[in-house]
């Protein structure tokens, strides 16, 4: 019989959008959780259980980021994506950002446009067990085109390198790089359904792929067993996103009441944006951004129509995903916390909710929501241990200090565990 593992005298947060429960256990077989009991009915004294005395510090599922781009080194724009760091540095960058996400309790994240193909090589170089990460849904490099149908511009694509993002003048060249990004490992695929305003091809209420292009796009994603996410910022985007069938819509951020019916109807997740948006307009200028530069997006009104819509899909039961565009300067990697604690403090949902789109859906998201993403018998020990509940208190989640153990299927891959073993008190080295 193999040796199991007792997290002891914990509070658990179990990822399903309630308080947590106090004075419970939760007892591990290799990779997966078996129980989860009151701590008086905890097996102390198996001689075939190690114990570790958690002194009421809380057990959550690990999270997962469900909108990142892992190869992007804190840049400015589009264009330092691109072309300020050379593949080699932006591969190192991106396994160490992904190192850095799974010590925060991040134990997944699921792409949204790969640098060079970058999420499918580290995710197999992870899998091999070359490199520390999380688990990974690697997503395809950007497919783009050159602006909005009256404005396409064949030049363009003279000037993107396509081994970094690829630009699709035709249905046929779109349908062959899907089928390119999914050999080479991608499982979700990343198109534009509207541009964005700190865009240079197309703002946020500008169609880039047309509804027509969406539908190919969507087809061929499909006919190859991956799913396929949309950029989609203006509503007539959105519109075209669902109808097109994609999985997952990015951002929604000028969504209506009907558009919010179509995706509740249909099941698509939504990755909102509320954080990056409103953390550009504050703190931009600390980036370079000129206050009249600011002045001419109008994120403003994306943050407001996000703060009202919200609420109203945790009502229609949407799922929702966290993860905004991390990679950015004012959106740094290793800053992901702050994104549920702009939940909480700006838009009102409730911290155990909030919890959940990082949890349980964006389990679901990265393919494994019958096998991740809460804290019950029979799901994956992806799970982290924190000095303080979350689902009280947010903002512990952002500490790092406060992140004291991360399990990644059963086994601790951050944190010390030895401090919690029989004999040593609780929270001594």
């Amino acid at each position: 019989m193999s040796r199991r593992t007792l997290l002891h005298r914990a509070t658990v947060q179990e990822g399903l959008g309630v308080a947590s429960r106090p004075h419970h256990s939760v007892l591990l077989d290799g990779e997966r959780i078996v129980a989860v009991l009151p701590e008086a009915q905890a097996p102390l004294h198996d001689p075939d259980v190690d114990v570790l005395d958690l002194d009421g510090r809380t057990v959550m599922p690990g999270m997962t980021l469900g909108h990142t781009h892992i190869a992007y080194l804190n840049v400015l724009d589009g264009r330092e994506m691109l072309f300020k760091y050379t593949i080699p540095e932006v591969t190192l960058g991106a396994a160490a950002n992904a190192a850095d996400m799974l010590r925060l309790g991040y134990t997944a994240f699921v792409g949204a446009g790969s640098v060079a193909g970058i999420d499918m090589a580290l995710r197999r170089a992870i899998d091999a067990g070359r490199l520390p990460g999380p688990r990974i849904t690697p997503c395809s490099r950007d497919l783009m085109v050159s602006g909005p149908p009256e404005r396409r511009n064949p030049g363009v694509k003279q000037r993107i390198p396509s081994d970094l993002m690829r630009l699709a003048d035709t249905p046929e060249e779109l349908i062959e790089y899907v089928d390119t990004e999914v050999a080479q490992g991608a499982e979700i695929i990343k198109v534009f359904s509207t541009g964005d305003d700190t865009f240079p091809n197309g703002r946020s209420h500008e169609l880039l792929f047309t509804a027509e292009e969406l539908v190919i796009a969507a087809r061929a994603a499909h006919r190859r067993g991956v799913r396929i996410r949309a950029h989609s910022r203006g509503l007539a985007g959105i519109r075209n996103a669902i109808a097109a069938g994609v999985d997952v819509i990015d951002h929604a951020t000028y969504a209506d009441d009907a558009a919010l019916e179509a995706i509740a109807e249909r099941g698509i997740f939504v990755v909102p944006s509320l954080h990056q948006p409103h953390r550009l307009l504050t703190t931009g200028t600390r980036y370079g951004k000129t206050p009249e530069y600011l002045e001419t997006l109008e994120f403003q009104a994306e943050v407001e129509n996000t703060l009202r819509i919200l609420p109203l899909m945790v009502q229609m039961g949407i799922p929702i995903v966290a993860g905004d565009d991390f990679g950015f300067a004012w959106t740094p990697h290793g800053r992901y916390a702050e994104e549920l604690e702009t939940y909480v403090t700006m838009a009102g949902i409730p911290a155990p909710v909030v919890l959940t789109w990082a949890t349980a859906n964006g389990a679901r998201l990265a393919g494994r929501g019958d096998d991740a993403g809460t804290v019950q018998p029979g799901r994956l020990a992806d799970l982290v241990v924190t000095d303080g509940d979350p689902a009280e208190d947010i903002t512990v989640l952002g500490r790092p200090e406060a992140i004291e153990l991360v399990l990644l299927g059963g086994r601790v891959v951050a944190g010390d565990a030895t401090r919690y073993r029989a004999g040593q008190p609780a929270g001594v080295a």
